[in-house]
């Protein structure tokens, strides 16, 4: 049985953020039974029975819009199809204010056992800039009632580089975030997206965004402030709690390993499989996307149609590209023996002098038989990757 990872994409959410470009839409609640619907036929026709599930994330969009009876059947119903491996990790992104602890207690007797939980900040004052439906107070309560319903594993997603956000505010909200005792935190600096409403009031100067060095001061803040408070950097935006001393890490819920393993699989170059609206797969080197238009997807899956809008395979360079690229975000860079294991050559032969520059430039750090980015690199990875994968692309 082959493992790969199961991403189902549940558009739906209460408001659209200020920011958000992704494929989701506030309201419409009479789609939710006809997708929930659509969800399971795309599933019963994409799925390969070689197949086990070595984790299940449902995101979003905001899946706990769905009532909690709805989303804890239609995750029961995945697993009548789709084989999980014993004590697969199963997450469900929530917004905090969109779940309560009946419905969390729901959610985890599905068998549930990570939830993320869009947090953003730990100030009131950029929730409202972001247009966040959410306060301060709403996280720390739906961290309480998460903790109460049983969940031992809990990621909290946080935005740096925020309009009008100093270097202080930052480190506040990252010390608030870890008063919580999550066992992940997730930081992305803010993406200002062409389209979205948050671009075109920084286009008016409506607000101002901070400079690139404030904003490369909070990454560093990062870097620094979460490692004293016990959480380990194993991906450039992602920090888990140390596991207790002489715990070995196995991958299985309560293991003290807190990795996203999910998104592990992801950076790893291994298989998953997307579900739903504008979702994508990479099975193989072959990558689908689907359809991103709600009405057309709907119709396609009713009419026994898969939903795909793109698909082509990957050339073996673009696959080799594609390795190193994912490889580079974790922290301890790209696996020389699975590289070379999957493409018969080393990373050294396929980069060839490429590196040398990047080293000696203090971007790149080579280990293990492989290269990874130190904290400047991390700094300015598209630009150090676009010149390190240059004899690929």
């Amino acid at each position: 049985m082959k493992p790969i990872a199961l991403y189902l994409h549940i558009p739906f959410c209460r408001r659209k953020c200020l920011y958000c470009d992704f494929c989701s839409f506030p309201g419409r609640p009479g789609d939710f039974s006809p997708y929930l619907v659509a969800l399971q036929r795309e599933l019963a026709a994409r799925w390969n029975p070689d197949w086990t599930v070595a984790t299940l994330y449902l995101g979003g969009g905001t899946p706990t819009v769905l009532p909690p009876t709805a989303l804890a059947g239609l995750i029961r119903a995945v697993q009548a199809v789709a084989p999980l491996q014993p004590r697969a990790e199963v997450t469900v992104e929530a917004n905090p204010g969109t779940v309560n602890g009946e419905g969390l207690a729901q959610l985890r007797a599905a068998g549930v056992n990570r939830l993320s939980l869009g947090a953003q900040s730990g100030d009131n004052r950029f929730l409202k800039r972001l247009g966040r439906g959410h306060t301060t107070d709403d996280v720390e309560r739906t961290v309480a009632l998460a903790r109460q319903a049983g969940f031992t594993n809990i990621n909290l997603d946080l935005i740096f580089g925020l309009p009008g956000e100093t270097i202080d505010d930052w480190r506040r909200t990252l010390q608030w975030a870890i008063a919580l005792r999550p066992e992940h935190l997730s930081c992305y600096g803010l993406q200002l997206e062409a389209g979205t409403p948050l671009f075109r009031m920084v286009q008016a100067g409506q607000v101002r965004l901070p400079g690139e060095e404030e904003v490369s001061a909070m990454f560093l803040a990062n870097t620094q402030i979460l490692p004293a408070a016990g959480y380990e950097q194993y991906e450039i935006s992602n920090f888990s709690r140390r596991p207790p001393p002489g715990t070995a890490k196995s991958g299985t819920e309560g293991d003290g390993d807190y990795r996203c393993r999910h998104n592990l699989i992801y950076w790893q170059y291994g298989d998953y499989l997307g579900l739903g609206l504008a979702a994508v797969s990479t099975l193989a080197n072959r990558r689908i996307t689907n359809l991103d238009n709600l009405a057309e997807y709907l119709d396609a899956v009713q009419r026994g149609v898969l939903p795909t809008a793109t698909e082509e395979t990957l050339s073996r360079r673009q696959g080799m590209a594609e390795m190193l690229m994912l490889g580079f975000r974790l922290r301890t860079g790209p696996d020389p023996a699975a590289f070379y294991t999957r493409w018969g050559v080393t990373i050294d032969e396929t980069l060839g002098n490429a590196v040398q520059p990047l080293i000696d430039a203090g971007f790149l750090r080579r280990e293990a038989g492989s290269y990874r980015l130190t904290p400047r690199g991390m700094l300015l990875s598209n630009q150090v990757l676009a010149k390190a994968l240059s004899p690929l692309l």
